[in-house]
């Protein structure tokens, strides 16, 4: 298990990551520049050594295109474009990655493009849940794909929640998959991004057969 605390940013950041293997296909990061923080959080399709070779080339090259682009000022649709370019003459046909690659604004604004990941979800103050569904095909596979970048507001209170779809995908002993409905029953009370990233792991986990991670799970919880 890993987790991750932002830096320079106004805004409180917490991830969690546990591979079902030795090896984990998740990857995530997160930069502060200027005013703005940038993330990200992805899944490589597959377990095990084969899709942990993939995250670690996307990683590097994750960190340095949002590098780039944050001191340039690019659109996130334009970081994934580049980083389905990078992927596409490495990865074999039946490989592909989805990911999460946006920005969050000091005045609050979110700019996110979802390339074909689970949709993230906005915890508003009021308790109401909002869902972020795909602006694009995944990356690594579609030929001439395209993507869009859209913009919501983050107020304070609020929360941003990505996750891999190993979370949603644990199944308990009868079958039954965590789902998105298990993530927001998981809530806890309280806004604090460790305390949220920690619940929705543990009920996950809990939800899942004893010993019997099925996937990668990874969460990433951003709290205004």
């Amino acid at each position: 298990m890993s987790a991750l605390l932002a830096e320079d940013t106004r805004y409180d950041v917490h991830a969690i990551s546990m591979p079902a293997k030795t090896f984990t296909g998740d990857f995530w990061f997160t930069h502060a520049a200027g005013n703005r923080l940038w993330f990200a959080l992805g899944d490589v399709a597959g377990k095990g050594l084969p899709a942990a070779i993939v995250m670690a080339m996307i990683q590097e090259e994750l960190e340095h295109r949002i590098t780039s682009c944050a001191r340039a000022g690019c659109d996130p649709a334009t970081t994934m474009k580049r980083l389905d370019g990078f992927l596409k003459p490495l990865l074999p046909s039946n490989r592909f990655a989805t990911a999460v690659i946006g920005w969050l604004d000091d005045d609050g604004s979110i700019t996110l493009v979802n390339a074909g990941h689970c949709p993230p979800m906005i915890v508003r103050a009021d308790g109401s849940i909002e869902e972020i569904d795909s602006t694009g095909p995944v990356i690594g596979i579609v030929p001439n794909a395209r993507w869009h970048s859209t913009t919501l507001t983050l107020n304070p209170g609020e929360l941003l929640v990505l996750y891999s779809d190993g979370v949603i995908e644990s199944p308990s002993a009868d079958g039954r998959d965590f789902g998105t409905e298990g993530i927001v029953g998981s809530l806890p009370y309280s806004k604090c991004p460790r305390a949220v990233a920690a619940a929705i792991v543990d009920a996950a986990t809990k939800h899942a057969r004893i010993g019997r991670q099925y996937d990668d799970l990874s969460v990433m919880v951003i709290g205004a």
